[in-house]
């Protein structure tokens, strides 16, 4: 909070005290104003709060992303310039710290913002969903998996996600296949239910805030299997696979989501294309 304004109007949620009757959150209004703390960094002046049930102190910072960081202020700027696509050196370089500062910033937004979607959940879904699989590769061309997603059909959001490694497929060298048989030896093969059970998972959990909605898939046996496993409260649409996935395919929202995990995950795009590059003549 770089402006005394916005500290003069926040409403401490919690008491930092891990051992306060008032730590995990209450409707009474558990602190008291306590002057402020003069510091050397904008906005100059810190609003102190006491506790009235522990006694102790706290300040507007603590609410902060950047409480006790050296390098103070900066978590705005950061999201800022990722979102633009500055790379993290890129970024490091231009605010003059170290480029695992801008990486650990990036790490505590995204957990605040899992957090924050966390406790905004809906409780009731009041659009339909679209469901499909992301298929991708980790680490290399012998890991394949596959990123189940549900998103909302207008909203976009994303309802759930969960994770199905694979096993490798499709057509492979000598070489490939002799590695391919040694990693299976040492490792095993996943299952190879993977895919249905997690659709099961993720359809149990829409069901009943979804009930009554269309779920739109595309033609992927393990989605029509798991739909008919249980009684599912949502319809189920399956949509040709092979049809043009432009605004008026139900499942373009999910399609435009797997276009921004490869823009915004550059190593999973970089390893495909290498992936590609080196099948060429």
């Amino acid at each position: 909070m770089t402006n005394l304004s916005d500290q003069l109007e926040l409403i401490p949620p919690y008491c930092p005290n891990l051992r306060c009757l008032f730590h995990f959150g209450t409707n009474e209004k558990f602190y008291a104003k306590n002057g402020f703390t003069i510091t050397d960094k904008a906005p100059f002046r810190n609003q102190r709060y006491k506790c009235t049930g522990c006694k102790i102190q706290f300040s507007s910072n603590t609410f902060k992303l950047d409480f006790r960081k050296r390098a103070a202020n900066l978590s705005e700027k950061i999201l800022h310039y990722s979102l633009n696509g500055m790379s993290n050196n890129s970024i490091a370089r231009l605010l003059k710290v170290a480029e695992g500062t801008v990486r650990d910033r990036l790490k505590n937004m995204a957990r605040q913002s899992v957090l924050f979607e966390k406790m905004n959940y809906p409780t009731k879904i009041r659009e339909d969903v679209a469901y499909d699989g992301f298929e991708t590769f980790t680490g290399s061309q012998f890991s394949p998996c596959y990123v189940n997603t549900a998103v909302g059909s207008h909203s976009m959001f994303i309802y759930h996600n969960t994770f199905s490694p694979l096993n490798r497929k499709g057509r492979m060298t000598f070489e490939q296949k002799i590695k391919n048989q040694e990693l299976i030896k040492k490792y095993g093969l996943y299952p190879q239910s993977s895919v249905y059970e997690e659709t099961i998972y993720v359809m149990r959990n829409l069901s009943d805030l979804a009930a009554g909605r269309t779920l739109y898939t595309d033609e992927h046996k393990s989605y029509v299997r798991a739909y008919q496993s249980f009684d599912c409260l949502m319809d189920l649409e399956t949509i040709n696979s092979k049809a043009r996935r432009d605004s008026s395919n139900p499942l373009f929202p999910i399609n435009r989501l797997h276009n921004l995990y490869r823009h915004f995950f550059p190593p999973n795009s970089e390893r495909q294309f290498l992936f590609k590059s080196m099948k060429l003549p």
